[in-house]
């Protein structure tokens, strides 16, 4: 056995072979966790008779609403084969979101709350007016529960043609294909039906609060020493370039003076800064204290 091999096994630290590894899609994201997607749950489910009461004011129907699961899902997949869709399209600040309900189910509600009797309907377009109405019931459903996963909903639109769906990447520079997906159940009578909510820049964890920070630093820290790193710019250069490379090369950064920047330390971003000088020396001016976990890379 190799030195490498001995020190490996060592690391691992056991004897026996690991037992089976469980089978798993790379081609859906997991960014959450299972502990982090319970603590979701809870905090939806939390919301849910609020959420009821208010369905209830703003249609005059009862409805009995009950958390169907939460997943992780690529947005780049969503819509797939998406013919005659009912979806309520939103944002969260700049990047895009959806709701989904089956159609049929869509125009019996609609029908109802605009007085028809209840029953089964067929899938078909909403009139203007009724779009009113589904997207008033709809918006509320999606406000209810953005307390519990911290986003802001705002600009909602029903969708009817496959084509206004729109894109992830409408999102702009930074946007990503991730989404968390929420499946409500709506129960009326007999009829039920299920929600899929399609939903962004839901974080990994909580953030730092505040609060929970303690008002003074103990004594028996105030002398430990950590690392306050100043993410710069970096640069392009060639294979052959980085392989050329020796003792006493200059290489120039894209970074000027008056760039942001952000302060970081042990792992967590500290602040939002800027660039600059003081005294002849390179220097950073703070701008925003903002303490937050550093992204996975």
């Amino acid at each position: 056995m190799s030195d490498a091999a001995r020190t490996v096994q060592a690391v691992l630290g056991r004897a026996k072979p690991a037992g089976a590894v469980a089978a798993r899609d790379f081609r859906q994201p997991r960014r959450l966790g299972a502990e982090r997607l319970r603590e979701l749950a809870r905090l939806v489910q939390n919301l849910l008779p609020a959420l009821e009461k208010r369905l209830r004011e703003v249609s005059g129907l009862a409805h009995a609403l009950t958390l169907d699961g939460l997943a992780e899902r690529d947005a780049e997949t969503l819509f797939a084969g998406a013919q005659a869709p009912s979806v309520l399209r939103f944002r969260c600040q700049k990047d895009p979101a959806w709701l989904a309900w089956d159609p049929a189910e869509a125009v019996a509600t609609v029908e109802t709350i605009l007085g028809a009797q209840a029953g089964p309907a067929a899938a078909r377009r909403l009139s203007p007016a009724e779009v009113k109405v589904a997207c008033l019931f709809l918006s509320e459903l999606v406000k209810g529960v953005a307390p519990a996963l911290a986003i802001t909903p705002a600009d909602f639109t029903l969708v009817q043609v496959a084509s206004e769906l729109g894109s992830w990447r409408e999102g702009g520079e930074g946007a990503e294909a991730h989404r968390l997906e929420l499946a409500l159940a709506l129960t009326r009578g007999e009829a039920r039906s299920v929600v899929r909510l399609w939903l962004p820049g839901v974080a990994s964890g909580p953030a730092l609060a505040a609060e929970s920070l303690p008002a003074e630093l103990p004594g028996h820290l105030e002398r430990v020493e950590v690392e306050l790193c100043a993410q710069l710019s970096g640069c392009e250069i060639s294979l052959d370039q980085l392989l050329a490379l020796e003792e006493g090369d200059v290489i120039p950064l894209d970074a000027r003076l008056g760039d942001p920047t952000t302060l970081s330390v042990e792992g967590l971003t500290l602040a939002h800064a800027r660039l600059g000088s003081h005294r002849g020396r390179l220097a950073v001016r703070i701008e925003r204290l903002h303490v937050q976990p550093e992204p996975a890379a």
